[in-house]
């Protein structure tokens, strides 16, 4: 039921995982920090995370799993320091 998603935190690196026929990005992932790969819903909150390749995040947000993928839709994004 849709009323019993909860909301979780992650933490990891945002990767590239679709690209255009020009070769841009068009769709990114969270490589976390347990080794999980996440992939981002591209509403406009994921494709905000577009900017942030290759970079450590915390994010915030609901997971759902599609075709044994899991994918989370972000509600929340820090952009963490070294």
């Amino acid at each position: 039921m849709k009323g019993d998603k909860e909301s979780i935190k992650i933490r990891g690196i945002v990767v590239p995982v679709d690209w255009d026929e020009k070769g841009k990005v068009v769709a990114v992932g969270i490589s976390a920090c347990n080794e999980e790969e996440y992939l981002v819903d591209k509403d406009h909150k994921g494709i905000e995370l577009l900017h942030y390749i290759q970079k450590e995040v915390e994010v915030s947000g609901v997971i759902r799993e599609s075709s044994n993928k899991k994918i989370i839709t972000v509600r929340k994004c820090i952009l963490k320091s070294d």
